[in-house]
């Protein structure tokens, strides 16, 4: 649900695609057992079934899983080589500014 609002789109189009990742292997949810007064506290939080005892079994939260940090540093690593080539760039054309303006 705080994902849906923050980037304003509807709810069930939020969970096709985190379903997906799921499926695919690159995120996974938290799976825990609380009680119905915890459970109604979570914001976010799916209900699986509930217990003998009582307790819900939920899924709540989302993380990378080792593929998922996998494909995501795949696509990650490059910005991070932009970045340092934009900046050795800044740093030779203000080099050569200062040895100009020494001439």
């Amino acid at each position: 649900m705080d994902l849906a609002n923050k980037l304003e789109v509807e709810r069930q189009n939020i969970n096709y695609h985190v379903g997906a990742l799921k499926r695919g292997g690159i995120i996974k949810t938290q799976k825990m057992e609380v009680s119905k007064e915890e459970a109604s506290k979570m914001r976010g939080a799916i209900v699986n079934k509930a217990t003998e005892n009582g307790k819900l079994k939920i899924s709540y939260g989302v993380e990378l899983t080792k593929n998922g940090k996998e494909i995501a540093n795949q696509f990650i690593a490059p910005l991070y080589e932009e970045v340092n080539l934009e900046e050795e760039y800044k740093n030779e054309r203000n080099y050569k500014k200062k040895e100009e303006s020494k001439l």
